[in-house]
């Protein structure tokens, strides 16, 4: 697991100049009484520069190790009483010790095994002739990223959005722009969803190693030209992205290796239970028949049995973001067959000793780091105090943020392809009545009836067609187009905007979307807080002569 957090622990300046205080040859900054040596520099420095494509240099490694230095700050250096007694945080950081161990044995026995040939690897070169370049908006966990997501939805600029979320001075001011790539040059998942998209277009949150990216394609540029000298410079990249490719498919034969469907059995009646008991509020469970039982048997694997409380328990340990998906009986059953699939890995794990090896233990001290780091940005943003006065103006502002939803109505016919879609249209150009032909055609029975009108509605209810209803006139058609695997035909009757919407009425969202957007400030005041405190040294002459080879990184 690779570069935590980033993009939200880079707030302040320091003169990276080298100090009277003397250093051993190793250490490279000196916080209060805690030291940062070089060699963890390195390795945080190379994660970094592998996973964002970032060139060195010494602004960037100036930024990485303000960076660690605010990490020590913020760990060792302030009140965090209320972040280790949090039971969510403390069953994340459970959470962490458990995984970080089974992502080994996935590396070891799943990832480690795949073979690609010489073949596919030229297969995969041939794929290699595009150029794309993208600009992307980063976030450290999914909720963040469909806030962002949400924002882009409701209209809020992209560069202010990428102002907001990066640090690294570039991203910060070119609207999280980064250049041109091309396959196998970047993340797997974010390659895959950038190659999808269309110029212009705008992807939904894609996990990646280091987060959560949200991809607008800038350009594509085709490269036909290949030669047998680029492909032994890009073979050791590809074979790394058709490994990754390849994960999914070399998991699932792992996972039949060691769980056999036929003799896992479900109590389904326990399962419903279970997800009833769950919907329930602590009071309501104590005043409702709804019981769990350590004795029912809700899952029979082999010699294994699972009771009613011993899913609970784990469910209990499921960190609350995870939690909250399980909404029905359907995904519990899922949840619980994942979780005796972990029993049978964790095993595995035991049996191996992988829970004793170095790296697995360096993996979960990252990953501890990187959920406290989350808690204490959370904390900080929450305890921050704004002025009602600040909010107004902000509010002031930001009119479109703080609106009712525009509004629009339609007449649609939906048919179920485009020669059907086009014959309606050609009958509606020769003047037939659009209202006759949605109710003799429309597969939508409910707007059908009224011929095909539908009243006004919040505008984001048309998904990927919204943009383009909005943009035309009165009066005018969309259509013919596919919308879901459907076709259709669409005639604007009306718009009305959104109005605004009371500050009293939203000044929770004011509040929340203001220090969303002056995070950085927020965070950099509370730091300097913490500075003032603690005398900081760094080793300047070191961290600039400090060797990266471009091989580190690849």
């Amino acid at each position: 697991m690779r570069s935590f957090y980033y993009s939200f622990l880079i707030f302040f300046n320091i003169s990276l100049q080298l100090f009277s205080q003397s250093f051993d040859s190793n250490e490279l900054a000196i916080v209060g009484s805690k030291k940062i040596y070089s060699q963890d520099f390195i390795t945080r420095y190379s994660d970094y520069l592998f996973s964002t494509g970032i060139k060195d240099n010494l602004a960037v490694r100036q930024a990485i190790l303000e960076g660690m230095i605010n990490e020590l700050l913020l760990s060792d250096y302030d009140d965090n009483s209320s972040i280790y007694s949090n039971e969510e945080f403390i069953k994340e950081i459970n959470w962490a010790t458990k995984q970080s161990p089974l992502a080994y044995l996935k590396d070891q026995e799943i990832y480690a095994k795949i073979n690609v040939t010489d073949e596919e690897l030229r297969t995969s070169f041939v794929r290699v002739n595009e150029q794309l370049s993208a600009s992307h908006l980063y976030a450290q966990t999914l909720e963040e990223a469909e806030y962002l997501y949400s924002l882009i939805q409701m209209g809020v600029d992209w560069d202010n959005l990428a102002a907001q979320v990066f640090s690294d001075s570039v991203l910060r001011n070119n609207g999280g722009y980064l250049g041109s790539f091309t396959w196998g040059d970047m993340d797997p998942s974010f390659e895959e969803a950038a190659y999808s998209l269309k110029v212009g277009e705008i992807s939904k949150p894609i996990q990646t190693k280091t987060g959560y990216s949200i991809i607008r394609l800038e350009n594509r540029v085709s490269n036909p030209l290949l030669t047998e000298n680029e492909f032994q410079n890009k073979k050791s990249q590809i074979e790394r992205v058709l490994k990754l490719k390849k994960k999914f498919e070399y998991e699932k034969k792992y996972i039949d290796s060691i769980f056999v469907e036929s003799i896992y059995i479900v109590n389904k009646e326990s399962v419903d239970n279970i997800i009833e008991y769950l919907q329930l509020s602590d009071i309501e469970k104590n005043e409702f028949s709804v019981k769990i039982s350590d004795k029912t048997i809700v899952v029979k694997y082999d010699d294994m049995n699972f009771t009613e409380q011993f899913i609970v328990d784990q469910l209990n340990v499921i960190p609350e973001y995870h939690r909250t998906r399980i909404n029905s009986s359907e995904v519990l059953k899922v949840v619980i067959k994942g979780i005796v699939m972990q029993q049978l890995l964790y095993r595995e794990v035991i049996e191996k000793g992988y829970d004793k090896v170095p790296a697995v233990v360096e993996m979960t001290n990252k990953v501890k780091k990187q959920v406290f780091l989350k808690y204490k940005m959370q904390e900080v943003l929450s305890q921050a105090q704004v002025a009602d006065s600040s909010l107004k103006i902000f509010y002031n502002k930001n009119p479109k943020s703080f609106k009712y939803p525009n509004e629009i109505s339609i007449q649609e016919i939906l048919v179920e392809n485009k020669f059907k879609a086009d014959s309606i249209y050609k009958l509606f150009l020769n003047g037939e009545d659009f209202g006759k032909l949605a109710k003799t055609f429309s597969l939508r029975k409910a707007s059908a009836n009224n011929d095909g009108v539908i009243d006004y509605s919040d505008i984001s209810k048309f998904g990927s067609i919204k943009k383009q209803l909005w943009q035309t006139d009165i009066g005018n058609i969309v259509g013919p187009i596919e919308v879901y695997g459907y076709y259709g035909i669409f005639k604007v009757l009306g718009k009305r905007d959104g109005k605004q919407k009371h500050f009293s009425d939203v000044k929770e969202d004011v509040e929340s979307l203001y220090k969303f957007e002056n995070k950085k400030l927020i965070i950099e005041n509370y730091l300097e807080k913490i500075k003032q405190k603690v005398d900081i040294s760094v080793n300047g002459k070191v961290l600039s002569s400090i060797n990266f080879l471009e091989k580190d990184f690849n």
